[in-house]
This record gives C-alpha cells, sequence and structure tokens, in this order.
C-alpha cells in the first residue's frame, strides 16, 4: 500500500498484487485484479471516494468496505 498525504484528506493506494492477495481472503467478492485507491477525511476518517470510480459502483459490497478499511487502517499508521 502507498500513502499520500493531500492536505485535508489522504490516499491509500492498493497495489493490483495487493488486491489479489485480499481476494483469497473473500473468495467470490468479486473485486476485479486491478489497483484502487481511497481517499479519507484526515478530520473524522470518512470514506472519501475510491478510484477509479467503476470499481465502486460496480464492486460496493462487505469485500470492498473491508479492503477500504484495511487501507484506512494503513493511512492512520502514517499520519
Amino acid at each position: 500500500m502507498r500513502y499520500h498525504d493531500n492536505g485535508s484528506f489522504y490516499n491509500v493506494s492498493v497495489s493490483q498484487a495487493e488486491v489479489e492477495m485480499f481476494k483469497r481472503t473473500w473468495p467470490g467478492s468479486g473485486l476485479p485484479d486491478k489497483r484502487v485507491t481511497f481517499q479519507f477525511d484526515k478530520q473524522n476518517g470518512d470514506l472519501v471516494d475510491i478510484w477509479p470510480y467503476q470499481y465502486a459502483a460496480l464492486f460496493d459490497g462487505d469485500a470492498c468496505l473491508a479492503l477500504a478499511a484495511d487501507a484506512q487502517a494503513y493511512g492512520e499508521t502514517r499520519q
């Protein structure tokens, strides 16, 4: 994972390899094998955005939420 500070927000990018590894714990999740970036609000930790947008629109569910939580936890350790 990679952390990027955007001032009042921060991004965490999850590589394709990391997504593939995550999917081993969520078989049948439907998550695509591609890199995804989550953006969080520094002040309250809210998930603000997901790139690519199609990732969020097509694969919004428990697995996507769990991956976002992992990314958020990683980002919180980097602040």
